[in-house]
């Protein structure tokens, strides 16, 4: 009961900065006029939003399937849609987006997914989705190039530090997954600083890292060895990636509008989406407002920015991140079946 209600007091608070957000963007805006941009939308276009939402997540899902199957482990739909949703609703209410991965690592262990493997999954998960923003940017760049340097310099700065610091981590990432020596130097210093710290149990937990360290080695040599699995994650999480950033042309379509193409619409979102990276808030969300407020001011005009801007970011954050509260809330709480263990993939290439 305590959980359920700690639970419901993060979801209220998360309302509460979506109802702050709000009224910031809308406080010199006219509800009136907001309303009727929305209601004249082509309601089917608003659809297909929609499904490239559940794309996104739907992708997300045959990434952790197929992943585990390769390192032996099998999950339902339901399982997968959980970790998912596990981690964006805490990504989206921590500080940079750091607490989702681990709830995720911990609602695996509770499915019998050892620590050793859910490390490596969600490791890759990161790297490879940030590799696959890289291309859709890249070739954003490269096919609209005048269209994006002529924007606001915030927006230009922002965007190549945004590029500079998704290559530092995709590096770093890089060598979390594969480097023999980074993981057991980083252990190895905070282990002695338990020791300085006289923590009773430090010596148990440093055993114990030790042993998931050789299985979390063995997953990562087993990505090293076959090829395949990281080119057929990348390919799964290139068409997630692509599906979050498509929702804005299908938002753009339905105003009546048809000026821009669907290149030139998501190279606009995949730079945005570089520049919120960069800047260290709760999902990059305040740098991601001003930025879509001040593109969309280009792509829809003085009139039509800011109810773009709310139906987009309703779509594309706020209903997900409240699904997945509500979802996490019911997945946490009912017991389900742990994974099965079954023969690798891998075995058999």
């Amino acid at each position: 009961m305590q959980s359920i209600k700690k639970y419901s007091w993060s979801i209220l608070l998360f309302l509460v900065l979506i109802f702050g957000t709000y009224y910031f963007v809308l406080k010199d805006y006219s509800l009136s006029e907001l309303f009727l941009a929305i209601q004249n939308c082509n309601p089917i276009f608003l659809l297909f939003a929609f499904v490239c939402l559940f794309g996104y997540c739907f992708f997300a899902c045959i990434y952790f399937r197929r992943m585990l199957k390769y390192f032996g482990k099998k999950i339902n739909w339901y399982q997968a849609f959980g970790y998912h949703f596990t981690e964006v609703y805490f990504s989206a209410i921590t500080p940079s987006s750091i607490g989702g991965q681990p709830v995720q690592m911990i609602e695996m262990n509770k499915d019998k997914i050892p620590y050793q493997i859910s490390t490596v999954l969600i490791l890759l998960n990161t790297l490879i989705y940030k590799i696959a923003l890289l291309t859709v940017a890249m070739l954003g760049f490269i096919f609209c190039f005048p269209m994006l340097w002529n924007q606001s310099a915030l927006f230009v700065w922002l965007v190549i530090l945004g590029f500079i610091t998704t290559i530092f981590l995709i590096i770093f990432f890089l060598m979390l997954v594969y480097s023999k020596k980074l993981i057991p130097k980083i252990a190895t210093i905070l282990f002695h600083i338990g020791r300085k710290m006289k923590l009773k149990r430090i010596n148990e937990w440093e055993s114990k890292f030790n042993e998931a360290l050789k299985g979390y080695q063995a997953c990562a040599k087993l990505t090293k060895k076959n090829p395949r699995i990281l080119f057929e994650a990348y390919l799964i999480l290139l068409c997630q990636r692509v599906s979050l950033l498509a929702i804005s042309y299908f938002i753009y379509l339905s105003f009546g509008l048809n000026q821009l193409n669907f290149m030139e619409m998501v190279a606009f979102q995949s730079c945005i989406t570089l520049a919120s990276d960069f800047m260290p808030f709760p999902g990059g969300v305040v740098v991601s407002e001003g930025l879509l407020l001040q593109i969309n001011q280009f792509i829809y005009g003085e009139v039509l920015a800011t109810p773009a801007m709310i139906l987009f970011r309703t779509v594309s954050f706020y209903f997900i991140v409240l699904f997945s509260g509500v979802f996490y809330v019911f997945f946490h709480f009912k017991k389900r079946r742990p994974s099965v263990s079954v023969k690798k993939e891998s075995e058999e290439i």
